[in-house]
């Protein structure tokens, strides 16, 4: 039953990072910040890839417990 939780809220983590990467891409003229440095990610950008790893870390806890 804890397996099936995790492989739900690791797709619905996977599907949070993809939803802020569309979001990033549709507002591409507002997130162009002249006062950014240039190694600095926009906010949604930073959090789409935080989302896609911690779904990737609950992927792999829940497939260590096929092992």
């Amino acid at each position: 039953m804890l397996t099936l939780i995790l492989l739900f809220l690791g797709f619905a983590l996977f599907l949070l990072s993809f939803i802020f990467i569309m979001l990033d891409i549709k507002n591409y003229e507002n997130n162009r910040y002249k006062d950014l440095k240039g190694n600095e990610l926009p906010k949604r950008s930073s959090q789409s890839l935080l989302f896609g790893l911690l779904a990737l870390v609950l992927a792999v806890i829940t497939s260590l417990g096929y092992m």
